[in-house]
Protein backbone atom coordinates (compact mmCIF):
# COMPACT_ATOMS: atom_id res chain seq x y z
CA UNK A 1 0.00 0.00 0.00
CA UNK A 2 1.21 3.19 -1.14
CA UNK A 3 0.22 6.08 1.47
CA UNK A 4 1.27 10.05 0.36
CA UNK A 5 2.93 11.78 3.24
CA UNK A 6 3.60 15.59 3.24
CA UNK A 7 6.22 17.29 5.58
CA UNK A 8 4.32 18.44 8.58
CA UNK A 9 7.22 20.21 10.85
CA UNK A 10 10.82 19.77 12.05
CA UNK A 11 11.36 19.72 15.43
CA UNK A 12 14.52 19.32 17.87
CA UNK A 13 14.50 16.91 20.35
CA UNK A 14 16.35 17.64 22.94
CA UNK A 15 16.32 14.76 25.00
CA UNK A 16 18.50 12.71 22.61
CA UNK A 17 19.56 15.98 20.89
CA UNK A 18 18.52 14.82 17.61
CA UNK A 19 16.32 16.78 15.09
CA UNK A 20 12.46 15.09 14.06
CA UNK A 21 11.47 15.10 10.56
CA UNK A 22 7.66 14.68 10.93
CA UNK A 23 5.04 12.92 8.23
CA UNK A 24 2.03 13.31 8.07
CA UNK A 25 -0.37 11.80 5.85
CA UNK A 26 -2.74 13.45 3.37
CA UNK A 27 -5.70 12.11 5.12
CA UNK A 28 -4.42 13.55 8.69
CA UNK A 29 -4.80 10.63 10.34
CA UNK A 30 -1.35 9.11 10.72
CA UNK A 31 1.99 10.73 11.29
CA UNK A 32 5.06 9.21 11.16
CA UNK A 33 8.22 10.93 13.33
CA UNK A 34 12.19 10.22 11.58
CA UNK A 35 14.82 11.14 13.50
CA UNK A 36 17.55 12.55 11.92
CA UNK A 37 21.15 14.25 12.42
CA UNK A 38 21.89 18.31 12.26
CA UNK A 39 23.23 18.10 8.74
CA UNK A 40 19.90 16.58 7.16
CA UNK A 41 17.78 18.97 9.40
CA UNK A 42 19.86 21.80 7.72
CA UNK A 43 19.70 20.70 4.29
CA UNK A 44 15.68 20.26 4.77
CA UNK A 45 15.18 23.19 6.38
CA UNK A 46 16.83 25.12 3.85
CA UNK A 47 14.96 23.62 0.82
CA UNK A 48 11.77 23.86 3.04
CA UNK A 49 12.46 27.62 3.60
CA UNK A 50 13.16 28.02 -0.08
CA UNK A 51 17.09 29.75 0.61
CA UNK A 52 18.67 29.71 -2.63
CA UNK A 53 22.41 28.42 -1.83
CA UNK A 54 25.33 29.35 -4.01
CA UNK A 55 25.96 25.71 -5.15
CA UNK A 56 23.30 22.52 -5.62
CA UNK A 57 23.57 20.32 -2.11
CA UNK A 58 22.79 16.93 -2.49
CA UNK A 59 18.83 16.88 -2.35
CA UNK A 60 19.20 19.34 -4.86
CA UNK A 61 21.19 16.55 -7.19
CA UNK A 62 18.75 14.13 -6.27
CA UNK A 63 15.83 15.99 -7.62
CA UNK A 64 17.70 17.06 -10.70
CA UNK A 65 18.25 13.67 -11.94
CA UNK A 66 15.00 12.16 -11.27
CA UNK A 67 13.22 14.70 -12.86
Amino acid sequence: MVVQMNVEGLLFDPRSSMYILLLKDSDGTATLPIWIGKPEADSIALALGRVATPRPLTHDLIKNVIN
